[in-house]
């Protein structure tokens, strides 16, 4: 099945069993050596891309503005399909994976506040790069958010989110737990 992916360029291929935590922690690099910056769009796809959006998602990976720029991709189904009793606030279960085209750049100085000159580049590259994903996908994961993006109340919550606000009308009616995009409590 990975014969398609394999066959393009000279990947380097390893694999590792065991469980997530330790799986994820293996290919972790130190917080020193990360980029100072990163910035991800959340997307989720129903559908098998056509060929125009693989080669869109290589035209902007070849234009990367940084080696640390990247589009992580992971595959949904099995567990997550399955909603579990009582229902559930994630609407995405149908989806057939989730993505986050992403770019990271600069440098740790220890000096906050210092502008990177690489900024509006890769800014505008991921705004792009999201923006011409768009045909291709739809719905966005809470927990990478999307500030700025229209409609993120669909987009996170799916039909789940006038339920989600009675919600939180009852157990949070001052919305003391809030940040711009979260769930709004209803007022009856």
């Amino acid at each position: 099945m990975l014969a398609p992916i394999l066959s393009v360029g000279n990947p380097h291929v390893t694999t590792q069993v065991g469980n997530w935590g330790d799986v994820y922690a293996g290919f972790q690099i130190p917080t020193a050596d990360e980029p100072a910056n990163w910035k991800f769009f959340s997307q989720f796809t129903r559908k098998p891309f056509p060929k125009k959006a693989i080669s869109l998602i290589a035209s902007f990976m070849q234009d990367a503005p940084t080696d640390d720029s990247n589009f992580f991709t992971q595959a949904f189904g099995g567990a997550v399909r399955k909603s579990p009793r009582g229902g559930t606030a994630f609407p995405h279960r149908d989806a057939l994976f989730y993505s986050e085209p992403g770019a990271g750049w600069g440098t740790r100085t220890g000096q906050p506040g210092v502008c990177d000159p690489l900024t509006p580049k890769a800014q505008a590259w991921i705004a792009e790069f999201s923006q011409a994903l768009r045909p291709y996908v739809n719905g966005a994961y809470v927990n990478v958010p999307n500030i700025g993006m229209q409609d993120w109340e669909t987009a996170y919550w799916g039909h789940n989110f006038d339920r989600l606000r009675k919600i939180k009308a009852k157990y949070d009616p001052h919305n003391v737990f809030q940040y711009e995009q979260s769930i709004p409590p209803a007022f009856c």
